[in-house]
């Protein structure tokens, strides 16, 4: 067939296979067909591995799955958070996007329009636009690599590894893209075509060779074509074996990521039943976890923003990822040789194995006599870890380390016995007395005693609009039982019709869950979830971010669920509403304020705390680090509880940001929080800084109601 016949005399038209002669087509033809199928091989068998974990794919909610990939896979809206790699990111992405649409677009032209239809779909104005565009992507492709080239070999941040993987595939992609423009410039300088400047980069470079002999122009037309296309199977060839496989991964891990309350973990059902819990192994996570450890891309965003990491603790939440996709690359031969009846059957959370699956703590999973828990990944890498959130909040491809991490310390816990001894102690003193403190539960209610009214107990009152959750360290810490009484006497002010659980309340079991014993945390919130329905009440109030997250996200995962506020957002409405009052401050002034953690990436709640701090009247002077990119104080995931072995403590690390403010008060909203700053406060002799939770501040300016009116 003459594909020139399509196109008539100067008229812009694609001339399909224009001087390739039938020999180098099927040279084309076989090279794409190899390297197309080595790349649906590599795939297939990573897939193989991601389907030997338990429980199967999520495909339920199908259109919302495409709505997140779109969002988070397409439009990279995570990606671009971050200006520069953003930028270069971008121009990478959508510049090869446009390119595949065009190699598409090429294809139908020839093989459906020409042959189908006797026509031409790349002609005219269309064909004008189309290779504008192209040559744009090409531009953008080039100008991001060199960006990416910059950053990785010039600048060198710490986040970010070189390795060969690098090293091969950013030229490659760079030399495909090159080979690409310099065929587009040689078919100009033989055609010279009045559309030509179209081809806005491919263009100029044609100056090089006008004037050439026409021969040798299209031989070398020829020689960098073929030399091109066997750059593009190798770039196929090689995709499911490089980081160029999270082109693949990554979006496949948004659309398969389990739909949940972002501050909830992974549930364990079926507790009672399971023969193993937590993960010693990689058939034990679920399957979305697989394709976890195979979406990331090495960005290392993760690892900037981890106080751990930051305070030089043995945690690394990047290379915990990558330790693990290694890990399960090392034993794909032993991981692909299990039967289909090693995973769960479908819609099972849990992490018990099937009927004949080992129990062993490796189930065979080992390489060069490692194990993935102890080996690969350490213990002490474990147990540093606070749960803040942030790593997971900062990963542009929805990645979940908290819950990999929480898997693999319940093993620890749970099957093995192997916990801090100090954390060992405190889940003894949940599990036997209801709070870390060891404090009897007659005495929960003691911090009440020094009020000058009464607090109503629910078991008094048996209904109330508002059950108060005080919280253990509300209850018993002797600095947040002073959180308390400010609380207690706003609410009375208010007139709020309250009343507290005094000694039927206990642990949430928050710090139990984050240090990997479920089955504590089951006992408790069965517990709680008992007593809280005897009573009737609309609203729980809790001044502890944990309480807040634990009793609104992860108690309806076992039956119980609440209308929970935290206290920030309530005492917020009652200033509105005007339910309380308070006297501007006298001489104005300023403060800072420090986001929790389980409030603001937890629950995405950033605003009311700033309102309620600065309602009397004081101005607010952020941190370096604040809102969403809040460092965390320390004390999450049990690590309150734990000695911090890193060689600056990740409190001091926030002390450090607090006191570059210059400011000399400190607004907190959670009582973790309270007790890792006063530590830092005092261990750094910075008794200048005044740390008050926001209750006190608004307690402070209370504008009290006369105590008659007050008492009735």
């Amino acid at each position: 067939m003459d594909h020139a016949s399509f196109c008539p005399p100067d008229v812009p038209c694609r001339l399909s296979w224009w001087n390739i002669p039938v020999p180098l087509r099927v040279v084309f033809f076989a090279i794409m067909g190899i390297a197309l199928a080595v790349m649906i091989w590599g795939i297939v068998r990573r897939v193989q591995l991601w389907r030997r974990g338990q429980a199967e794919f999520g495909l339920d909610r199908p259109l919302e799955r495409l709505n997140r990939t779109i969002k988070y896979g397409i439009a990279q809206t995570k990606v671009m958070r971050q200006r520069y790699p953003g930028v270069f990111h971008f121009g990478i992405f959508w510049g090869m996007v446009l390119l595949f649409i065009g190699t598409v677009l090429g294809t139908t032209d020839t093989d459906i329009f020409e042959l189908i239809f006797k026509s031409k779909l790349l002609y005219g104005n269309f064909y004008v636009v189309y290779k504008v565009v192209l040559d744009l992507a090409a531009l953008g492709v080039l100008i991001g690599l060199g960006m990416a080239a910059w950053r990785r070999y010039v600048v060198r941040p710490a986040r970010l590894n070189i390795d060969w993987r690098f090293n091969f595939t950013l030229p490659l992609l760079g030399f495909i893209i090159l080979t690409g423009l310099f065929i587009g410039a040689l078919r100009l300088a033989v055609l010279n075509p009045a559309w030509g400047p179209a081809q806005v980069a491919a263009y100029p470079l044609s100056f090089l060779f006008r004037g050439g002999n026409e021969q040798g122009l299209r031989l070398a037309h020829q020689i960098v074509w073929t030399i091109h296309f066997a750059a593009v199977g190798v770039f196929f060839s090689v995709l499911p074996f490089t980081n160029l496989f999270h082109i693949f991964s990554s979006p496949a891990n948004i659309f398969v990521a389990p739909f949940r309350n972002k501050g909830a973990l992974w549930p364990v059902k079926d507790l009672e039943e399971a023969e193993q819990l937590g993960a010693a192994r990689l058939t034990d996570f679920p399957q979305p976890r697989l394709v976890n450890f195979d979406a990331c891309t090495e960005c290392g965003r993760c690892q900037d923003v981890c106080p751990a990491y930051a305070a030089q603790e043995p945690l690394n939440p990047k290379c915990v990822i990558l330790d693990l996709r290694n890990f399960m690359t090392e034993v794909s031969p032993e991981l692909r040789a299990l039967p289909p009846a090693q995973r769960l059957a479908a819609g099972d959370g849990g992490t018990q194995p099937a009927a004949g699956a080992s129990s062993n703590g490796d189930g065979g999973e080992k390489s060069n006599g490692r194990r993935m828990v102890g080996d690969v990944i350490k213990h002490e890498t474990l147990w540093a870890c606070t749960t803040c959130f942030h790593c997971v909040y900062e990963c542009p491809v929805l990645i979940e380390h908290v819950d990999a991490i929480v898997d693999m310390r319940r093993y620890l816990t749970l099957m093995e016995g192997d916990l801090p001894f100090s954390l060992g102690t405190t889940l003894t003193n949940i599990e036997r007395s209801g709070n870390p403190w060891k404090q009897p539960k007659r005495k929960r209610a003691a911090w009440t005693e020094a009020l000058d009214f009464e607090v109503p107990i629910m078991a008094d009152t048996g209904e109330a609009d508002v059950l108060w959750w005080v919280g253990c360290a509300g209850s018993y810490d002797p600095r947040n039982q002073k959180v308390s009484r400010a609380m207690a006497t706003i609410l009375h002010e208010a007139g709020v019709n309250y009343a507290i659980l005094g000694e039927e309340e206990t642990c949430n079991g928050d710090q139990a869950r984050r240090a990997g014993n479920e089955y504590l945390f089951q006992q408790l919130a069965g517990q709680n979830i008992e007593t809280l329905n005897q009573y009737k009440f609309k609203t729980i109030v809790t001044q502890c971010p944990h309480c807040y997250n634990v009793l609104l996200n992860e108690y309806p995962q076992l039956g119980g669920k609440y209308n929970v506020v935290h206290h920030t957002e309530f005492i917020r409405q009652m200033l509105a509403d005007g339910s309380i009052r308070l006297r501007r401050e006298a001489g104005g002034g300023s403060l800072t304020y420090h986001d929790p953690c389980y409030l603001g990436r937890y629950n995405d709640m950033y605003d009311a705390g700033r309102e309620v701090a600065t309602a009397g009247g004081k101005s607010l002077v952020e941190m370096a680090r604040s809102r969403d990119m809040a460092m965390c104080c320390g004390g999450g995931g049990a690590r309150v509880w734990m000695e911090d072995e890193g060689k600056v403590r990740i409190n001091y690390n926030r002390m450090n940001q607090i006191l570059e403010t210059g400011q000399e008060e400190v607004a907190v909203a959670c009582p973790f929080c309270m007790i890792m700053l006063e530590d830092a406060r005092g261990a750094m002799d910075v008794e200048q800084v005044q740390i008050r939770d926001i209750a006190e501040i608004v307690a402070d300016n209370l504008i009290m109601r006369p105590r008659e009116q007050a008492e009735t």
